[in-house]
């Protein structure tokens, strides 16, 4: 009877598991979609949370989100608040506070595939300069191997 009991918990438990499953404190069906509709080998960047309102996307760098050149210009610069991230190459995208790869910095790699909201993320600003808020700060990106990252990365 024992047996029986404990087969009848752990199926309750898979049905549950089934009808509710875990997931990612980032996910977002909307970004999901983003990610899903997204050209490989691509990184993007939304101006709200959940992977709304596209400000640009690329496969290459940009160090000036702010000028008139480049994947990201004019009033791209200070908005992102959501990334999404589609690369093929393994490479994590490097976000940057700052023009020319500079400022406080924190990398999304290629497995994390979105950052839904980047009002709970930070940007590392070096030893003894703490941190500065993600959300509205990106001004530069570049496409780096994750131990360039110095183990800044967003979630």
């Amino acid at each position: 009877m024992r047996k029986i009991s404990v087969l009848f918990a752990t199926i309750g438990l898979v049905a549950v598991g089934a009808l509710f499953p875990v997931t990612s404190a980032q996910a977002s069906a909307a970004c999901d979609t983003a990610w899903h509709g997204a050209t490989w080998g691509h990184f993007y960047a939304y101006n709200y949370a959940n992977c709304s309102g596209k400000l640009g996307s690329t496969a290459s760098y940009d160090g000036n989100w702010g000028n008139s050149s480049g994947p990201f210009q004019g009033g791209d610069t200070n908005k992102a608040s959501s990334i999404l991230h589609k690369g093929e190459s393994g490479m994590a995208v490097k976000v940057y506070d700052g023009t020319s790869y500079t400022g406080a910095f924190a990398c999304i790699k290629k497995s994390e595939y979105y950052a839904s909201s980047l009002y709970d993320n930070y940007l590392w600003a070096g030893p003894g300069n703490g941190q500065v808020p993600a959300s509205n700060t990106i001004s530069s990106h570049e496409w780096v191997w994750e131990s360039d990252c110095d183990g800044s990365f967003l979630d």
